[in-house]
């Protein structure tokens, strides 16, 4: 469990990650709320759940932020600019978002973290934008003394829904994905996580084989982690119930949102 003691070292191993959100699907188990504008605009508490997003991303004290758009991607890119006036982030486009998934998206993202050699040279923050958390919780995230973490939901309920983590009694995740049966879940991964250079690029590497064989088009990210932990790529489950967070799918998460009333 992260607690708040561990603000004493707030992000010491990851001074400089670069963010990558992800912003590409069309929601279309939220229509009609997304006929019109795309799930990370929708508003819970008055404020779109991507301007949330931003805020906790920089409140935390990451500045470099990329978000990968795809379904009214223009509408997000002027609501992004009006919004953070003063801020650079880089949008990169997937002009297929209905045909592929999300690790299709985050593959589209490699060249915002290489350097000038051409080679991945920055930690990742990778975020879902369609989660509401708690603005609390990134700078304890990035505090961890741990390399390569997933953000967990231990706490409450899990159901079919999620996708779930199951993790050793060390805290290294053994499998993730919606087939981990839920008497064996340790958690939910809620759509957060914070991988090292050398794991960021191992992950491209395998993002990239399985998106040109052509099973990683229509797939989500996980499985490219799952494939990472196959190898003997050690992800740790960080417990973050401490602080609210829950992923907006479908109209009755976006009531439960609005109910929680995160800060």
């Amino acid at each position: 469990m992260i607690n708040d003691q561990s603000q004493n070292h707030l992000i010491t191993k990851s001074q400089f990650p670069r963010c990558v959100i992800l912003a590409a699907g069309a929601s279309t188990r939220l229509r009609p709320l997304t006929d019109s504008k795309p799930k990370c605009l929708l508003e819970v508490g008055g404020k779109a759940l991507l301007e949330r997003t931003i805020e906790n991303v920089l409140d935390a004290g990451v500045k470099e932020i990329a978000i990968v758009i795809g379904y009214r991607g223009e509408m997000i890119r002027e609501f992004v600019k009006r919004r953070f006036p003063q801020i650079h982030i880089r949008f990169i486009l997937n002009p297929d978002y209905t045909e592929t998934n999300n690790a299709c998206s985050l593959l589209l993202a490699k060249r915002f973290l290489e350097n000038k050699e051409g080679n991945v040279g920055s930690n990742l923050l990778l975020l879902d934008s369609d989660i509401l958390f708690s603005s609390k919780l990134l700078p304890i995230f990035l505090s961890s003394p741990l390399q390569d973490c997933i953000a967990v939901r231990v706490s409450g309920e899990h159901n079919e829904e999620e996708i779930r983590v199951k993790a050793d009694g060390y805290g290294n995740i053994v499998f993730l994905g919606k087939e981990t049966q839920l008497n064996e879940t340790y958690g939910e991964s809620i759509g957060i996580e914070l991988f090292s250079v050398e794991t960021t690029a191992h992950l491209f590497t395998i993002l990239e084989q399985r998106v040109r064989s052509g099973v990683g088009r229509t797939e989500f990210y996980e499985a490219s982690f799952q494939e990472m932990i196959n190898h003997g790529t050690q992800l740790k489950a960080i417990d973050v119930s401490a602080f609210p967070a829950i992923e907006i799918d479908t109209v009755e998460d976006l009531q439960l949102a609005e109910r929680m009333n995160i800060v």
